[in-house]
């Protein structure tokens, strides 16, 4: 993700003590570790019947600083810890909330506040992240995926699939509140603050789930983990793990925390994890001309057509784009000038971030669209009764040409080809928050470049 992201469920893997003998990791859990789960059980409208967990179980991550500097600071950047405070996600909440009142915000609250979910605290009735921070709440909840959530995991979840009446389902596997933080090191350092246990799951890309995987109705919504998971060997092997990509290992053997995926914080300009989604993006993909059979030639006669063949190669271990691809878009833009510099073609061309991708037949468009019963195009993925996927598949290829009149008393024709990436469809902000849309970047994922001479 790309993009292997976007969106990943957090992994804090700096652990620092333990009591236990190294264990290979045979990708079971060790039978020494403490893997005991609090209990809850949902009803039908997936509220809590009865919870073992309290939000005094989990500590604000706030707690973490003075040992983890370095993760907490990563961790704070990131989308995990932005998930209760990005105004975007706050109209999707209000949506839900709105069309399913019994269920909706326990749909959203099961990922975006999984402390308030497990414990049953009511967040209803919200709009605005403004009025949320202000209410109250504790920082267990307010902080939305925060490392407690990640770090006091024991056993693996699974796949969220959503009914009709849009029930919240998770389940998660967590053991707070004994002094115990799991995680990926397996002979960590000893430390008076908590134990520690090495876990072998903090490998596997399985703890992303339960979030980080959706159905709706039976569609495939948001499965960024079965894009993965279907790519033969990789389940077997874990090669190219999420942790991989959106948590690199650092010089020093810890693992980074930021989580880059493809979302950024709108609300500021620089943010600060924009250079690093930048990075990501750019090693998604490769752009080359020609595809089986079908080559660019070096010189053409004019008053004829150049067929430009490009092959889009996906360097990713899931679709591109991924997570919510319905709010998500990639595309090819491809410009040709004569040796005047006059435009002769053009596909992809959009001024500025604001502006709406024209539809001419021959734009390369990654994304995809959710529609509801009765067919119509819709952004909340609540509404999904129906799906047209166009994403490029995980290490998928994909060809098309353009073809150009190549007119008299020219020299030569310059081809110019960039892979765009912009994460929201501007007409998603625009509606509610035109404000962010000057902050939406344009990220140029690959780009291509040629001069055909005009033969004489």
């Amino acid at each position: 993700m790309i993009i292997k992201y976007f969106i990943k469920i957090s992994f804090c893997i700096i652990m620092l003590s333990c009591k236990s003998p190294t264990s290979k990791d045979s990708g079971d859990i060790p039978t020494y570790l403490n893997v005991s789960t609090e209990n809850y059980s949902l009803d039908n409208n997936g509220d809590l019947i009865f919870t073992d967990f309290s939000i005094d179980d989990f500590e604000p991550s706030i707690n973490c600083k003075s040992c983890h500097l370095n993760q907490y600071q990563e961790w704070s950047e990131s989308m995990h810890a932005y998930a209760m405070k990005d105004p975007v996600f706050f109209s999707g909440w209000a949506h839900a909330q709105e069309h399913f009142p019994l269920t909706g915000e326990r749909f959203c609250t099961q990922c975006h506040s999984p402390v308030a979910f497990l414990t049953g605290e009511d967040l209803q009735g919200f709009s605005n992240a403004d009025d949320f921070l202000s209410a109250g709440f504790p920082q267990q909840i307010t902080e939305g995926v925060s490392c407690d959530i990640c770090h006091t995991t024991t056993s693996l979840s699974s796949t969220i699939h959503t009914e009709d009446n849009v029930a919240a389902v998770a389940k998660f596997h967590l053991n707070p509140g004994k002094g115990i933080k799991y995680g990926s090191i397996e002979n960590p350092e000893f430390n008076p603050y908590h134990d520690s246990e090495y876990n072998p799951i903090f490998k596997r890309s399985e703890l992303c789930l339960p979030c980080h995987d959706l159905t709706m109705r039976g569609i495939e919504a948001e499965i960024t983990f079965t894009e993965w998971n279907r790519v033969p060997g990789l389940s077997m092997s874990g090669a190219l793990s999420c942790q991989d990509c959106h948590m690199p290992e650092k010089p020093d053997g810890t693992h980074d925390h930021s989580f880059i995926g493809v979302d950024l914080n709108l609300q500021t300009e620089t943010s600060a994890q924009k250079n690093q989604v930048v990075q990501m993006l750019k090693s998604a993909i490769s752009l080359q001309f020609g595809y089986p059979n079908v080559e660019l030639p070096d010189s053409i006669v004019p008053n004829t057509q150049l067929v430009i063949p490009i092959t889009i190669n996906s360097l990713t271990a899931h679709s591109i784009p991924s997570g919510t691809s319905f709010s998500r878009e990639a595309w090819i833009e491809i410009i040709v000038t004569d040796n005047e510099e006059n435009v002769l073609y053009e596909s992809g061309v959009v001024a500025n971030t604001e502006s709406l991708l024209d539809n001419d037949s021959d734009l390369l468009l990654f994304t995809s669209t959710i529609f509801d019963q009765n067919g119509y195009e819709v952004s909340s993925i609540t509404q999904t009764h129906s799906m047209i996927n166009n994403s490029l598949p995980a290490f998928g290829e994909r060809y098309h040409s353009y073809n150009v009149l190549i007119p008299i008393l020219i020299e030569y024709v310059d081809i110019n080809i960039r892979m765009l990436f912009r994460s929201f469809k501007p007409h998603l902000l625009i509606e509610n928050h035109s404000d962010l849309l000057e902050n939406l970047p344009i990220i140029e994922m690959a780009n291509l470049s040629k001069r055909i001479y005009i033969a004489d």
